[in-house]
């Protein structure tokens, strides 16, 4: 399987940003997270933004991460250069911009992933990070691993996402 850089064959004629695979992102989603072996919740939304320019994905753990002394915080802006054909991701964090990668990077989607290569400052170190959809169950996977060498380690975050269920009102 190889790397696809295009977008969905939704009408874009209007210059926006379409994509069949981060569209099933949309919503609102709960997530059970396992992070350095660590359990934590998170609430994740997803929408487009900025003209359908974007998928701009807004997420926050319910607890404190004791090593960061609050909760989690991030959001990502999916896009797409036409020009490059590539998808590009910009990421900002609870880190700051002090935070050990770049917050910004290329994704590549395969059938239904999007690979996140995430290079860290001042090194050759890269985070990988993959997005997969389920279509059987509906539900989203999310998976964080450091790559040294070509060769990616053990599971640093472990994310599953399902569909939030509407508050009762």
């Amino acid at each position: 399987m190889s790397p696809t850089f295009a977008q969905s064959s939704e009408d874009s004629t209007d210059g926006s940003f379409h994509d069949d695979l981060l569209n099933h992102l949309v919503g609102k989603w709960d997530v059970a997270a396992i992070v350095h072996n660590n359990k934590f919740t998170i609430g994740l939304e997803a929408e487009w933004v900025m003209n359908h320019q974007y998928l701009h994905v807004h997420f926050k753990s319910q607890e404190i991460v004791p090593w960061l002394k609050v909760p989690f915080e991030g959001e990502f802006f999916f896009g797409f250069n036409k020009t490059t054909r590539q998808y590009t991701v910009h990421e900002m964090t609870v880190h700051g911009d002090d935070g050990p990668y770049e917050g910004f990077c290329y994704a590549y989607q395969t059938d239904n992933e999007f690979k996140l290569m995430k290079k860290w400052v001042g090194s050759d170190t890269v985070t990988v990070q993959r997005f997969t959809w389920a279509p059987v169950s509906k539900s989203w996977h999310i998976d964080v691993r450091l790559q040294a060498d070509g060769k990616e380690g053990e599971s640093l975050v472990d994310m599953n996402l399902v569909a939030a269920k509407p508050s009762a009102k």
